[in-house]
């Protein structure tokens, strides 16, 4: 069946205008008549070879989204079969990704980075904890709002813990340019293959390229396995350099032990980094006077209240911190 513009789909959904089209299948733009509501439409394209297996996978990539709920991952709302077709219901997402922005921008301030690579380690950690591994984070799949917020999308290639084997033991599965050490060797991935997913893409916005290059992605992902990922400018803040270069160990060990630890993390880091800028910006007239804090004690004989003097930015730091370690609250 070839799907074209109009067309509706199980009596409810229009086909509006074609977004993409991939090896695996075609992403429209498309309208849901009963809600009113504008979605995206992920179909199996009709001259694929080897349509059962295919289909086997749009169907995992189904199973795996559809308890994955939080603000930061793009929602499923129905799988729909017919005639051999598949069809992903799923939120549509109005925003750029971040493979686009770094192609227009380069790279970003830390404090404009690390919002974006926080939320993102925020909805990996809640598909880990449903046994969901991604096996494809890239910037392409990072979708930023204007406001800043993000949605993880195409869990296509994700893999559960739950479900049926579908690739071949072997099989590398992934994208060259962040694929893990242990995903290029064709070992099963883990939460901390995406971990080191996301390190690439930190690496990348750091610096406004990614770590390893080559003539051909199978190059690159023996670069992954072999090489020393080079080092990050000397202009990065050094807790957050050693920190993105544990995000990319070699071995899955030696990374941060899950995605909430890589949230949080960061979380700090960009907490201080804005202190630290607070601090450089604030300008104080030194000829006003200092703020004054008042003290009160009980009543006693002879007593007096005592004024004295303190000190601007005193314990902003340690409250900062206190702030982001409030709880583990996604």
């Amino acid at each position: 069946m070839k799907l074209i513009q109009g067309q509706l789909i199980h009596r409810r959904y229009r086909l509006d205008r074609r977004l993409a089209q991939g090896g695996m299948g075609e992403v429209w733009k498309g309208y849901d008549i009963e809600l009113g509501r504008v979605v995206a439409i992920k179909a199996l394209r009709e001259d694929l070879t080897n349509e059962e297996s295919k289909l086997l996978r749009l169907r995992a990539e189904a199973h795996n989204s559809a308890n994955l709920a939080h603000p930061n991952i793009a929602a499923l709302f129905e799988y729909y079969e017919h005639d051999g077709i598949g069809f992903l219901i799923m939120e549509y997402v109005p925003s750029q990704s971040l493979a686009d922005i770094y192609r227009d921008r380069g790279a970003l301030d830390p404090i404009e980075l690390l919002p974006i690579l926080i939320q993102t380690a925020r909805g990996l950690y809640v598909a880990h904890s449903h046994g969901v591994i991604h096996r494809d984070v890239k910037p392409a799949n990072i979708m930023v709002s204007d406001t800043g917020e993000v949605k993880i999308t195409d869990f296509g290639v994700s893999y559960s813990t739950n479900q049926g084997q579908i690739t071949q033991d072997g099989m590398v599965v992934g994208t060259a340019q962040y694929i893990s050490p242990e995903q290029a060797q064709g070992l099963q991935a883990t939460p901390q293959s995406d971990i080191y997913s996301l390190g690439v893409v930190a690496y990348e916005g750091l610096c406004g390229h990614r770590p390893f290059t080559g003539a051909t992605p199978v190059d690159i992902a023996a670069a992954h396995v072999n090489d020393p990922v080079p080092p990050l400018p000397d202009s990065v803040d050094n807790q957050l350099m050693n920190f993105v270069m544990s995000m990319l160990a070699k071995d899955p060990r030696d990374r941060p032990a899950n995605a909430l630890v890589v949230s949080h993390t960061l979380a700090r880091i960009e907490q201080r980094l804005l202190d630290q800028q607070l601090g450089e910006t604030e300008v104080i007239d030194p000829r006003a006077p200092m703020p004054r804090r008042i003290v009160s004690r009980p009543h006693a004989a002879k007593d007096i209240f005592r004024p004295f003097w303190g000190h601007y930015g005193e314990g902003s730091a340690q409250r900062g911190l206190e702030a982001t370690n409030g709880g583990d609250t996604l």
